[in-house]
């Protein structure tokens, strides 16, 4: 009765004191407020795990769009980039292990339905690689359209190789969205996943940009229309960027799900929930799928994190769900029990609270730690990738004119770091002096414009030594910042090169005309021997078989029948010889220019039987003898060309003198000449006549089309000849 007495007072003091009240009301107000602490720090991690990931994707993507940004100068640096080229640039980018999310590289050849048939035909001749070429290649899908955008280049070939001649523009969503990318000259993607089939099948999704034909203005519509002549695309395996973006920590903890929201402006009706707009599900991955069960949002402890971000002209919008069992360890969840349990132990509360606290410190700073070692390897993957396509990168604040380069453009200057950062200042007096005004007036036009600045030009590296570079510049805006974005790629061993190459070429030329003159000076020469050598002895021959002929003629009548015989071969032998004479040297060219062509037109009629009309506005063009003989063998080879190509039945021949020139026009009304004809190298009729041309500082301009025939002009500059310089001649072919 007494132990039932104490336990009565002690639970009536107990209930009855203040104290313990108090003490009751601290501990479940410390329980409420270390389960609030628990569930604030699990949605604190869930947030910054989120965040990490949505930042790690939006890395990923634009170093890869990056990627397809260099590709697209590698062809801003050429007329044009050959397949090997193409091949090897991709090859140096080392895909699989510094971009493993891209499956390939391609370019797309704009193609205007009149010249598949030639495009086709060039590709099946491209030996570039392969020695036999592609035989077999043709546009696919096969049908008549108005164009073509023909994936022409793709590497790597080997896994790629199904995409090779696909006419994208046969899609009309591809068509549209090229079409777009056309006109606006940005970056477009197909926003929707794509179902790549063949031995690598994969998900994938693909980026384009399009290329215009260097030097040709792109203000509007219309006139990046007239220089747009192919794209450049890279294709992604979306699993496989993403699986290298996001850390398999966090696909195993959490549900992470990609829509894509459209572009920036526009405004989806179906909302980002649609599946048709499902980019990417870690639920839909095996490997995550076993370590990680289906995250449903029916469930209750779920957190829920909507992000969207920016990619390329799209938005993403990614949807990241994560249990909050997954997120809290066993103590968190029964902390806030043993808080209520311990009551007024004020030591294990606060070291429990203390304990918890430093638990989700240590773990942000460990997340914080991997998302920096993440960040860091992107960047030096860019900064490698930047290194081996010599292209640096910077950026322009307009307002406080202070830049940031990337490690490559430091390099390509030849400098070090700048303590505060550099300023537009110092990027300007790297400019070459004689280039320094064009460049500064196209960076300042390059912003009310809104245009792209492309300019080559001339940089001194810190060492005094002088690079050439190739500068890219674009507008754009960064919230309330104004912005200029740039390349630079150097491009000093490619200027070397092609300046080599135009001294070769200049060479070769003065060579070939070197050659010219000495041939026709030779076939002078050869002429002139003939006619003063064999022609005099043949002419001494005939005089004294004429007199055998009118000796014999009736005291032997069979001896005369032979010397007849011989004086019929010595006739034969002289026409022989003088013709032999006017296709060495024509001797009608002493006697001038106009009766050398007089002269050559008859031969033409005679040879050929197709009728030549000469129009000439003058009676004697006075000329040079260089000039004179270049004139007729110009003349004679557009001649030769006509019987053996034209198919024509009339040659209208017309020469005049224009504003110090000689203008000479031989016009046809045969079948023309196909373009691939002319661009042949085999055309060496064309190839001789553009060198003498060239050698007398000359031009020539062909007007032709298919069935419509064609028209030769050529222009040859007149120097001032004497005007006793024509009896002079005259008198000299008299002798």
């Amino acid at each position: 009765m007494g132990k039932i007495s104490i336990s009565r007072r002690f639970l009536i003091s107990l209930i009855t004191s203040p104290a313990w009240w108090l003490g009751v009301a601290i501990s479940l107000l410390l329980h409420l407020m270390v389960a609030q602490i628990v569930e604030e720090k699990a949605q604190s991690q869930f947030e910054y795990i989120a965040d990490n990931a949505q930042l790690a994707v939006q890395n990923r993507v634009r170093s890869y769009i990056d990627v397809l940004r260099g590709a697209t100068a590698l062809f801003q640096t050429s007329e044009k980039v050959h397949r090997d080229e193409f091949r090897h640039y991709v090859k140096e980018l080392k895909l699989d292990s510094s971009f493993p999310g891209i499956t390939n590289l391609n370019y797309a050849q704009h193609v205007p339905g009149l010249e598949k048939q030639s495009f086709e035909a060039a590709v099946r001749r491209d030996t570039s690689i392969s020695p036999e070429g592609y035989p077999a290649f043709a546009v696919k899908p096969a049908g008549e359209r108005r164009d073509y955008n023909v994936i022409t280049y793709v590497e790597p070939m080997e896994s790629n190789g199904v995409s090779f001649g696909v006419d994208m523009a046969s899609n009309p969503v591809a068509a549209k969205a090229l079409a777009t990318s056309r006109d606006t000259g940005q970056l477009v993607s197909s926003g929707r996943l794509i179902h790549i089939t063949g031995p690598h099948q994969h998900i994938g999704l693909a980026m384009r940009m399009p290329l215009y034909k260097r030097g040709m203005p792109l203000r509007n519509v219309a006139e990046r229309r007239r220089a747009y002549y192919g794209s450049v695309g890279a294709g992604f395996d979306v699993n496989r960027l993403m699986m290298g973006a996001i850390d398999k920590k966090v696909l195993g903890s959490m549900r992470i799900r990609i829509f894509d929201a459209g572009h920036g402006d526009e405004k989806l009706n179906s909302g980002t929930s649609d599946p048709q707009r499902l980019m990417f599900d870690s639920a839909a991955i095996p490997l995550v799928a076993e370590r990680s069960p289906a995250i449903e949002p029916t469930e209750a402890d779920l957190f829920a994190k909507r992000v969207s971000m920016t990619v390329g002209p799209r938005v993403w919008e990614a949807e990241i769900l994560g249990r909050r069992s997954s997120l809290m360890n066993g103590f968190d969840v029964s902390l806030s029990w043993i808080v209520l349990i311990g009551g007024l132990i004020a030591s294990t509360l606060l070291y429990s609270i203390y304990y918890s606290m430093m638990t989700a410190r240590r773990r942000a700073i460990e997340l914080a730690r991997e998302m920096t070692t993440d960040l860091r390897n992107s960047e030096a993957s860019l900064a490698e990738a930047q290194h081996m396509a010599r292209l640096g990168s910077w950026t322009l604040n307009t307002a406080s004119k202070r830049m940031t380069w990337s490690a490559e453009t430091y390099r390509i200057f030849g400098m070090d770091h700048f303590k505060d950062g550099p300023r537009l200042d110092d990027f300007l007096c790297r400019i070459h002096a004689e280039d320094h005004e064009r460049v500064h007036l196209g960076l300042m036009r390059a912003l009310p414009d809104n245009e792209e600045f492309n300019i080559e030009h001339r940089i001194r590296r810190l060492d005094g030594s002088i690079r050439w570079v190739q500068t890219i510049t674009r507008f754009d805006n960064d919230g309330d910042n104004t912005l200029l974005r740039g390349t630079i790629m150097d491009i000093t061993d490619r200027k070397h090169t092609v300046e080599a190459l135009q001294r070769s070429q200049e060479l070769l030329r003065d060579l070939t005309a070197h050659q010219d003159r000495v041939k026709e000076d030779e076939r002078k020469r050869i002429a002139r021997e003939i006619h003063d050598e064999l022609g005099q002895t043949l002419l001494a021959l005939r005089i004294d078989v004429s007199m055998l002929d009118a000796r014999t003629g009736r005291s032997h009548p069979r001896l005369n029948e032979k010397v007849r015989g011989a004086l019929n071969h010595i006739d034969a032998t002289v026409k022989t010889i003088r013709t032999i004479i006017n296709n060495l040297r024509p001797a009608v060219l002493d006697l001038g220019l106009t009766a050398a062509f007089e002269w050559q037109v008859a031969e033409f009629r005679r040879r050929s039987g197709i009728t030549c009309e000469l129009v000439m506005n003058e009676k004697e063009f006075h000329v040079d003898d260089a000039r004179a003989t270049s004139l007729f063998r110009i003349l004679q080879e557009s001649l030769t060309n006509v019987i053996r190509h034209a198919r024509a039945s009339h040659v209208i021949v017309e020469v005049h003198r224009e504003a110090g020139r000689l203008v000479m026009t031989i016009s046809d009304n045969g079948i023309g000449i196909y373009s691939d004809i002319r661009q042949s190298g085999n055309s060496f009729g064309l190839v001789g006549v553009e060198e003498r041309i060239h050698a007398l500082n000359g031009k020539f301009v062909i007007d032709s089309a298919p069935g419509k025939g064609t028209s030769l002009t050529v222009f040859i500059p007149l120097e001032r000849v004497e005007q006793e310089e024509a009896p002079r001649k005259l008198a000299d072919a008299a002798k």
